[in-house]
This record gives structure tokens, sequence and C-alpha cells, in this order.
């Protein structure tokens, strides 16, 4: 009963869970009865208990019968009156009005909460619209909630509309949310004030290709844009309080999500900061000189980690020496810079719809076409036709760079490809990354049908038209090269 009898309380427990604010009146501002119905299963000792009650919440009036004035508050309850007051249905009687009433029953042995609103105002959205949008801002809000904590999510979330499921989208499968997913299951760095010896919260961050797609209505009015560098801040409940802007990535096709936790000795201070709305953590709300000084240098430590985060890495040369890459300017869009090498015969066709050899992935093709015979290509290489620029995707769930190519040449091929480190300002590529450096991968192979051919080499046929892709997990900070190389002959064991 307390989330619907207590307003503004204190969480003086330890636990997950908030501290009754106001926020709540959002469920009566959107029904225009200002009525909602509560129905929930608990555990109680060794046992389960279902309770109903409604509740309406409007503003307070006063009426006048037989010249007698009686004032009300505006909150009112429908269920069992006991003893003045009025407690909600329990058992088998709760359970039959909320059948009558329409609502779903609790799965056995299941628990949970179901708060219906009455008459709900959808101001000028439509029904499906105004649908979508609540249950994508139960995503961006309460998605920390929905992951998986060793097995089940701590909580399962559903939309019903007039009897029909609204699908909630999965954290994990939605584009824009993904990496910052990643960095809440990455938050291994701690925050701390050294000279207070105290621990501030815990910090997850992850650089990215920028997903593909707008992003959602609801992620734009919790303060995300196209462009991803911020910040999830949230308090050790995992609700989330507010999307930090940061500094832009340096490069347009890349960014960066990260998550910050509060400790949970720091949660009080954290909830002070907050305002009715608990969208913001405002720390000159605190009074107290110390707890200032330790949410204030929270938010400084996220501000410089954004801060780096936004800019080109560095690699350290033998000599320890820090080397920048601010010259690679293309990060994540450029993708393939590579060279002609001793050349995938790369053939990327122009208006004029001649064909050649010795291009390269995502730039412009060479300026001396090499045909079959032709000097340039070494005899028992066949040709390979980019179909346009590299482009980036998710496989299973992490960033991967994928060209398509076609085979013009018929016979068997064996197709190598060969992903390196682009150097950058016409250097060429990385012949040996530094010890313990990341370096790109091969992942294999993607039909026409979106088939995946694991390896770093294919065995087809070529000359029948059809399209493969080439699929490269690249290494973080760097601008991967692709060279595609087809031969004649079979794979050799």
């Amino acid at each position: 009963m307390s989330f619907v009898r207590k307003i503004g309380s204190s969480r003086d427990m330890n636990g997950r869970g908030g501290t009754y604010g106001f926020g709540k009146a959002v469920f009566h501002l959107i029904s225009a009865a200002h009525t909602v119905l509560v129905h929930t299963r608990c555990r109680v000792g060794d046992r389960l208990e279902t309770r109903l009650i409604g509740w309406a919440v409007h503003e307070s009036y006063t009426t006048d019968v037989s010249g007698a004035a009686n004032s009300y508050t505006g909150r009112h309850y429908w269920g069992k009156p006991t003893g003045g007051y009025v407690e909600p249905l329990v058992g088998d009687e709760a359970d039959e009005v909320a059948r009558r009433l329409g609502l779903r029953p609790f799965p056995e042995g299941g628990t949970g909460t179901t708060v219906a609103v009455v008459d709900p105002v959808f101001v000028e959205r439509g029904d499906d619209e105004a649908m979508r949008w609540i249950s994508e801002a139960m995503l961006w809000n309460l998605w920390p909630k929905m992951l998986p904590e060793g097995g089940d999510a701590p909580m399962r979330f559903s939309v019903l509309h007039e009897g029909r499921t609204v699908p909630v989208p999965r954290p994990s499968e939605t584009p824009h949310l993904r990496p910052f997913v990643w960095a809440f299951d990455d938050m291994s760095h701690v925050v701390e004030h050294k000279s207070m010896r105290r621990n501030l919260g815990r910090l997850g961050m992850r650089k990215f290709l920028a997903p593909v797609g707008p992003i959602s209505a609801a992620a734009r009015e919790v303060g995300l844009g196209d462009r991803l560098h911020h910040t999830c801040l949230m308090r050790p409940v995992d609700l989330v309080v507010k999307y930090l802007e940061g500094p832009p990535f340096y490069e347009e096709h890349g960014g960066y999500a990260a998550v910050f936790r509060a400790d949970p000795e720091m949660d009080r201070v954290f909830a002070a900061t907050e305002p009715a709305t608990h969208d913001d953590w405002l720390v000159d709300k605190l009074q107290d000189v110390e707890e200032h000084r330790l949410a204030k240098h929270a938010l400084r430590k996220i501000s410089d980690a954004m801060k780096e985060a936004s800019g080109p890495a560095s690699v350290v040369n033998e000599a320890g020496e820090g080397v920048s890459l601010a010259g690679m300017s293309q990060l994540l869009a450029g993708l393939m810079v590579g060279t002609a090498g001793e050349g995938a015969a790369a053939i990327f066709p122009t208006t004029g719809g001649a064909s050649g050899g010795g291009g390269r992935a995502g730039g412009a093709g060479g300026s001396g076409a090499a045909t079959a015979g032709q000097p340039g290509r070494p005899r028992g290489r066949q040709r390979v036709v980019y179909l346009g620029d590299p482009v980036h995707d998710v496989l299973d769930g992490q960033a991967v760079i994928v060209q398509r190519f076609t085979l013009p040449d018929l016979g068997a091929h064996v197709v190598h490809g060969r992903p390196a480190v682009a150097l950058g300002e016409g250097q060429g590529s990385e012949a040996e990354p530094p010890l313990g450096a990341s370096t790109p991968t091969v992942l294999g192979w993607r039909s026409q049908s979106g088939v995946i051919t694991e390896g770093r080499t294919l065995s087809t046929e070529g000359g029948d038209g059809a399209v493969w892709s080439l699929v490269v997990r690249p290494a973080p900070d760097t601008v991967t090269e692709l060279v595609v190389v087809a031969d004649q002959g079979q794979v050799s064991i």
C-alpha cells in the first residue's frame, strides 16, 4: 500500500525501492476521470495475496448539502470500507472483481502489479501512436530493470490496450540503446574522490559505430538526438535519471555511450539533488558542503571521461611515446582507406561502365584499369567488383563492417578477406600491430540470402551475378582497410 498511500516519503530501508515521490501523479493526469486501478499480487509471509483498489487524485473541492459545507481533498478510494478507511479487496474477491473489470489475471504463482488508467487522454496522439510511445518511454526510462541478472530480468514489462498486447522493445535489440547496455555491462571504472576517500559510483564507457536509422520520439524526449554522446545517470535503484550530454564524438559516424551508477553510500546525496520530476541532478541544491563537493566531483569526473572519449585515441609505440591518431579523421565513415596492394583486383563501376583492378574498398577506384591478361593483376587472380562503399552493421550484438561485392569471372574461386589497420595520411596500412593491440578480424561471408559462412576464405563460383558480403569486426578506435582477393581454384586442405 506504500505505492498508493504514501506521497513524498523518505526511503529509510536497504533495498531497491524509490522515494514514493510525486511522479506517480502522472497516472492520474493522463486519465480523464483522474482514476486508476491498482491490481497487485505480492508475497505475504509464505503465501501469495492478491489486492485490488481504485484510486482517484484530483483538485480539492467543497460541497454544500442542506446548508452544510463539506470540504474534500480530491483523493478518493474504491475498495472495502474498514474502520473509516478504504482498504483494498484481497484474495478471491480481488481476483473476481479484477476479472469482471477486464484486468488480466496473474499466472499461477506469479507476482507483480498492474496499473490500469481509466479513460486515458492521448491528446494529439492516436491510440496506436500513443501505445508505441508508452512502450518506448518505458524502454528508455526503465531499461536497466529489463536486463537479466544471472537469469531472469528483475522486472518484466508489458503494455495492453483494449485487450491487445503492445510489444515493449528489448534494450539489447534497440540500435540506439544497445551501446548503453554495453556500457552498463562494463561498469568497471570506479569513480572516487581520493582525498576524501569516498567511492562515488561506477562508470562504463563504450565507443561504437553510429546506429543506422532515425531515433525514436521517446528517445528524443529524454534528451537524445541523432548522434549519441551521452552518459546515462542512475542511482543504485537502476532507474534512469538523465542522459547527460557530452561533447560530440570527433567523427560524425561514431559515438560513445556511458553509464554512471551512484554508489549506494551516495544514494541519499544524489536523491537530494533531484527535483520532484526525478529527471536531473541539481547539485547546487545541496546545502551540506561535503555532500556538494562529492556530487560536484562525480559530475566533473563524468564530464572528463566524456571529453576524453570524444576525441581520437592514442597508441603507444615501442619507445613509449604517445602517437596521436587525429590524422585519421574518418574513423568510421571512410572505414576503408586501404591501398591497392597486391590487390584484390577490386573494380569500381564508373559512369562509363568501365571496370578495372587495383582499387580499394571505401575509396575511388584505381586510375589504371587492369583486366585479364593485362599487367597489374597476377596470373590466376580473379576480378572483384565492389558494390558501393563499406557500411557499418550489427551482427549478434557487435558492430561490424560490411563490404558487398560480386565475382564477374566464371569458374571456381577462393576469396580471401584481408583487413588491416590503416595508418592514414597516405602511409599505407599497419604491417605489424603494437604488442597487445586489437586488430580487425574477418568474421565471415554473408550470402544474398543472409547465410553466414565463417572463416577468412570463401569457396564459391563466380560469374553468376551473386552478391556476397565480407563481414569484418573492426579494431576499436582505428580506420580499417579492407582488401578482397579472389584466386582461381578450390580451397587447399
